[in-house]
């Protein structure tokens, strides 16, 4: 995968449909149930969380991106008979987020640690163009913020039984969010809820710690 650069509007890159991502390299990542049983972090949040088994049942996410020099574009898209509405307290929403490390040292597989911050943009099928932009530094500790904040936002659209989503941001903001230079690699690492499936929190499906990722000049 490479974040290529393109001459595209802001407004084309945000359109999951648009001809602009016929240019992207993008990859498959295999997906897997994030590992909570025996983790002491989630038993002391959620002892319930801490028992699951049965998450985890999207297998994998197609990614892509691009970006313009201004702002950087991430499509992302996998299988879901799509979950966008809660109409009882036992009903969950489709979701997928994406994660930056703020330090050399930060883990996806932790949601960052003490001292070592991850910085995430979290969208839900219920709020498709409000997306969350997130900083964490461990399990329980997410700092949920209006994407608005950082300038982030979100389109999406549930097409032949998969949904295609786009998250994008400028490439620099202040403190405390992920900073994107062209020419200089970034991280991601992703997750994804099946709401169907009664997934949140740390019910999911993960892509392991962090690939490194090309961004072009």
């Amino acid at each position: 995968m490479e974040i290529r650069r393109v001459t595209a509007d802001n407004a084309a890159l945000l359109d999951p449909m648009n001809a602009v991502w016929q240019q992207a390299a993008g990859q498959d990542f295999p997906m897997v149930p994030t590992p909570l049983k025996g983790n002491p972090a989630i038993e002391a949040i959620s002892p319930f969380i801490a028992q699951s088994t049965d998450h985890g049942v999207i297998h994998g996410l197609s990614v892509a991106g691009l970006h313009n020099g201004k702002v950087l574009a991430l499509r992302l898209s996998w299988a879901s008979d799509r979950h966008d509405r809660i109409a009882d307290l036992d009903q969950f929403v489709d979701g997928v987020a994406v994660m930056f490390p703020l330090t050399a040292k930060a883990s996806a597989a932790t949601m960052g640690s003490p001292g070592e911050p991850v910085n995430a943009w979290y969208w839900k099928a219920d709020k498709a163009d409000q997306p969350f932009d997130v900083v964490a530094e461990g399990y329980g500790t997410s700092t949920r913020r209006p994407g608005k904040d950082a300038q982030l936002v979100s389109k999406a659209i549930h097409k032949d039984g998969r949904w295609h989503v786009v998250l994008q941001r400028p490439l620099k903001v202040g403190n405390q969010y992920a900073q994107f230079e062209p020419g200089t690699p970034t991280k991601l690492a992703f997750g994804v809820w099946s709401g169907g499936n009664r997934e949140r929190a740390g019910r999911k499906s993960f892509s392991g710690d962090f690939t490194l990722v090309p961004v072009a000049a």
